[in-house]
């Protein structure tokens, strides 16, 4: 869902960072950067590891590639005590208009951290090479960009480097000391642009050893020397953008390093385990629960009977009543608030809206436990290593024995803790009991006292998403379509829907809407009268119904009226219709059921001379089948698309290319009805 806030629970740094790469954040800071343009660009050789680069050939890009990263280095010098300072490089060779935006120095920074220097330089088509001095950058606040935070400490000097034209080079430097809560750090040397060279050194204090991981590439040996180890690759292939394909970031070639300290210095946590278990002390006493909290406890579960029910009643409390707000300072980054204090302001992240139901679970005699997830699925797999690169916080409910509510599908069965029901207080679109299609099927660690772990999430059955379209339809000899429809969007289709009918105060805007989601199958139609129905009762299906006319629906030839027995909504797509082959996975966000029936009543004195042939397409991971037939004196459509994969591997795109095309085919078919007195 497009309007999924995150908790920031991931390192601030690294956290931005990632963001940073995305892009998300480039068209924010390049306008704040447009206030403050340098006052003069001194006239200054750029530094050796810059001036390399001018005559070194560019890598292998094609001829989109707005701009190509040369030169990368990363050097990080940790100290005894623990803290380290960071030094980054980075050069790039601007190629087309676009590229200007690497013209641009972010260094981020908290409070755990500052900026000591950064330097940017200009090494231009024609004329001069010049220098920005640290004195031209400016220095702003993120707040409400990255996370709709409140509050947050995380703040950004920017340096705007001029000329950054085709043609250019530009390159940066800057210096950064740092606090770290975890002895970690990751090396991301792939991107979404060619990298001619990437180098990433490490200098550790005697007696300091460490570990590293590599992701998504080959194992690649440092070269060594006094407490110092230096890594490099060159010519890395860019990770291609593409829609619908899974988070480039966890599909980008990266190094992940662990520090380990000599005894004597706390080597913090090495494990998913011990990952966990720092978690639950950052946590501790948080949970507690207030005479305010148990008050509102017995007054939402009183005249609820079943224990089912009135966990679901606190759960809709804390999803609806509190408010999405984060304020996060220092370590508020990843501890949550006290839950008597979220309560009594109404408000909090998802860490916060996390506690807090825990809290409240508590006085029911229902365990819970936080889960730590990453809200693009992908990012964090089954053999990630430990860190805390994530952005969102839900929780795991332990059931009770014996519960069999059929509305409880995100569940998970655990050998320890048994059944557990994953639950995003955060969302407000998803109904207790479901989970959002983006989080099944990804990676979560179960903070548990009894022993954290990497758990990958429950994936929902097809069944549990669908849009479920029925019409009763009469045709006139004119060709006009009248009558009536009824739409049922259950799981995340309902769940988007509600995500944009929300944001409408008047039935006027529904019917825009849905005026809207019409116009891609009628060309000449109006709507007649239209409701929506349970737009904010996430519990029960999202249903439209509405009565429509179309005109000219049916297309007259000669004595032949030629009718689409399709009447509304598209399965088929041109994601795959590229000159390119594809080069990632396909990602749905969720496995799906959809079906359609549509009976056309047929003009009186007309009968059916020509249907169009069934379908009967399946292909493991998606099946799709079709029929038109006549019933009596109606022309019946029935289809359905079942989507029973999450991911579609790179080797399988040609068949779902092939299923799309079938889908368009049927999707155009069309019946030719033929006056009775026609003969045959």
């Amino acid at each position: 869902m497009k309007n999924r806030r995150s908790s920031h629970l991931t390192q601030p740094l690294r956290a931005r960072r990632r963001i940073l790469r995305s892009g998300r954040l480039l068209p924010v800071l390049v306008a704040l950067a447009a206030l403050v343009l340098p006052s003069m660009a001194a006239a200054a050789s750029a530094p050796p590891w810059m001036q390399t680069q001018a005559s070194a050939p560019v890598p292998e890009h094609d001829p989109q590639t707005a701009a190509v990263l040369m030169y990368s280095e990363t050097v990080l010098t940790v100290q005894p005590n623990g803290n380290r300072r960071r030094l980054e490089r980075r050069v790039f060779r601007i190629l087309r208009p676009e590229g200007a935006k690497r013209g641009l120095a972010v260094a981020i920074f908290d409070s755990r951290s500052r900026i000591v220097s950064i330097h940017g330089w200009c090494i231009p088509a024609t004329g001069k090479e010049f220098e920005v001095k640290d004195r031209d950058a400016i220095e702003t606040a993120l707040v409400g960009v990255a996370g709709s935070e409140l509050i947050s400490d995380v703040r950004a000097r920017i340096l705007s480097i001029p000329d950054a034209v085709p043609g250019s080079l530009v390159g940066y430097e800057f210096e950064r000391d740092e606090q770290p809560l975890l002895q970690a750090d990751s090396w991301d040397f792939q991107d979404t642009m060619p990298v001619r060279e990437s180098r990433f050194t490490v200098e550790l204090p005697p007696g300091w050893q460490y570990s590293s991981t590599w992701i998504n590439h080959p194992v690649q040996p440092p070269v060594s020397g006094a407490n110092r180890w230096l890594w490099v690759v060159s010519d890395v292939k860019p990770i291609a953008i593409e829609d619908q394909m899974p988070p480039w970031q966890g599909m980008a070639g990266r190094m992940w390093i662990s520090f380990v300290p000599p005894s004597g210095l706390a080597p913090g946590p090495q494990t998913w385990q011990q990952m966990g278990g720092w978690y639950l002390d950052l946590t501790s006493g948080r949970r507690d629960t207030s005479p305010e909290i148990r008050q509102k406890v017995a007054e939402l579960t009183a005249a609820i009977p079943q224990l089912v029910g009135r966990i679901r009643a606190l759960a809709t409390f804390v999803q609806s009543e509190v408010r999405y707000v984060a304020i996060e300072l220092g370590i508020g980054g990843y501890q949550p608030h006290p839950a008597a204090e979220v309560f009594t302001h109404r408000y909090g992240d998802c860490k916060d809206k996390a506690t807090l139901l825990a809290s409240m679970l508590k006085e029911l005699a229902v365990d819970s436990s936080y889960v730590i997830v990453d809200t693009a699925r992908g990012a964090v797999t089954a053999t990630t290593p430990p860190n805390l690169g994530f952005d969102h916080v839900i929780l795991a409910i332990r059931l009770p024995p014996g519960a069999s509510d059929p509305s409880l599908q995100a569940v998970l069965v655990h050998p320890r803790l048994g059944s557990v029901l994953l639950f995003d207080p955060t969302d407000p679109y998803t109904p207790f009991g479901s989970l959002s299609g983006r989080l099944q099927g990804g990676y979560g660690l179960l903070v548990v006292p009894e022993g954290s772990e990497l758990v990958q999430l429950p994936r929902l059955t097809p069944d549990a998403n669908a849009i479920r379209t029925t019409a009763h339809l009469t045709l006139d000899a004119s060709g006009t379509l009248t009558g009536d429809v009824q739409e049922i969007l259950i799981g995340n289709p309902a769940a988007h829907q509600r995500s944009v009918l929300t944001t409408f105060s008047q039935n006027d805007s529904h019917r825009k809407f849905l005026e809207s989601h019409l116009g891609d199958a009628l060309s000449d139609f109006q709507i007649l009268k239209a409701t929506v129905g349970n737009v904010r009762a996430n519990e029960q299906p999202l249903e439209w119904n509405y009565s429509l006319e179309a005109q000219h629906y049916a297309k007259a030839s000669a004595d032949l009226l030629v009718v689409r027995p399709r009447v509304l909504g598209s399965k088929s797509s041109a994601l795959l219709e590229t000159r390119e082959p594809r080069h990632n996975p396909v990602e749905f966000d969720a496995a799906e059921h959809d079906t359609d029936m549509f009976e056309i009543a047929l003009p009186p004195g007309y009968r059916v001379e020509e249907l169009p042939a069934p379908v009967d397409a399946d292909y493991g991971f998606a099946a799709y089948h079709s029929r038109s037939q006549l019933v009596g004196h109606t022309l019946r459509y029935s289809r359905s698309l079942e989507i029973r994969e999450l991911s579609i591997p790179v080797e399988k795109t040609g068949d779902l290319k092939e299923l799309y095309r079938t889908i368009a085919g049927d999707e155009h078919a069309t019946a030719v009805l033929i006056p009775d007195a026609v003969a045959r």
